[in-house]
């Protein structure tokens, strides 16, 4: 076999070459501190390294939504608080002025409290995020309003999804289809049901107000809809007229108390699901991200070593070039 002395050149030179390119990808990696810099250095690595940054990504747009929906919950409880702080107000003067020691002119001055309290609760009931949403409107949240002068009984609120608004340019059959959901976390089928059902991985962030205000109607007239606002107007009308509130009322206002204690028990559970969730994705992600620095981050000891040794080989495979680049018979004759 021949061996010319271009042979010579040229395998120096591609050690050369070899270990130059060692030495600027060993550089590459100790500047980003990042073993994996692009899929060729190790592909298989690179592509779990893609996979969990995007499950890593997805962890923290769950975090997100929690954070979301917590606000959204936040402003629902403060929105009930009020109305049942106004509502045993409510109640307190109903007990007080079905006492015969309180005259009509004693019931027609309570009457007046009655109005600013209805104008309390009603103002909540519709009560607008800073979004401009309505957190009782169901799914119709951009609705104008969620509880609206009834046209079919004069004096009286309907909820927009009513069926005494049917017809009218009010009535929003969006409201009565449930409420809106965010995912907070993985599920198993990745299917969006028209509620959560328990599952922990998504949460509602709104309520329906027909659900949230209503009431037996016992104190209502026939046709009326049975909502606590509706419960209140009827007290103010029979305190004007100075006659002491009917049983009904004071049931009423015991029952939507009842099923706002009921809401603000759901809401809490709801809340408690998010953090729950928000603290099982944290942990996940610690683990995803230990297995990502495994992967792709760069042992700084490890790599300096190795620029060591490359600049040692980079120095003697050029040192072996010099003396390849003498080598020629004319050297010896």
């Amino acid at each position: 076999m021949r061996v010319s002395t271009n042979q010579f050149n040229s395998q120096s030179i591609s050690s050369i070459q070899k270990h130059q390119e060692d030495i600027l990808k060993l550089q590459l990696q100790l500047s980003t501190g990042k073993r994996v810099n692009a899929a060729s250095d190790d592909p298989v690595a690179a592509s779990q390294i893609h996979s969990l940054k995007n499950t890593m990504s997805m962890i923290d747009q769950f975090a997100t939504n929690g954070t979301y929906a917590q606000t959204q919950l936040s402003q629902e409880e403060t929105a009930i608080s009020d109305i049942t702080s106004s509502l045993q107000r409510a109640r307190v003067l109903a007990v007080q002025m079905s006492s015969d020691t309180y005259n009509a002119d004693n019931r027609k001055a309570a009457a007046e409290e009655v109005g600013q309290l209805i104008d309390q609760v009603k103002s909540m009931m519709n009560y607008t995020t800073a979004d401009g949403e309505k957190i009782f409107a169901g799914s119709s949240v951009n609705a104008d309003s969620v509880f609206v002068e009834d046209p079919t009984n004069p004096g009286y609120y309907a909820y927009i999804g009513s069926d005494n608004l049917i017809g009218e340019p009010e009535y929003d059959p969006q409201a009565n289809f449930g409420a809106r959901f965010v995912q907070i976390g993985f599920d198993n089928d990745n299917q969006v049901s028209p509620d959560d059902s328990g599952d922990s991985s998504r949460v509602r962030t709104t309520d329906n107000g027909a659900k949230v205000f209503a009431v037996e109607g016992n104190s209502l007239p026939a046709g009326v809809d049975k909502n606590i606002l509706n419960t209140l107007v009827e007290f103010k009308n029979q305190l004007e007229a100075g006659t002491a509130p009917s049983d009904g009322i004071i049931q009423d206002i015991d029952s939507s108390i009842q099923q706002q204690s009921v809401v603000l028990a759901e809401v809490g559970g709801r809340q408690n699901r998010i953090e729950s969730q928000y603290n099982a994705g944290e942990s996940f992600k610690l683990s995803l991200e230990e297995r990502r620095q495994n992967l792709e981050d760069m042992d700084a000891v490890q790599g300096i070593t190795d620029l060591t040794q490359s600049q040692n080989a980079l120095q003697i495979a050029q040192q072996i070039y010099t003396r390849v680049q003498s080598l020629s018979l004319f050297n010896y004759l």
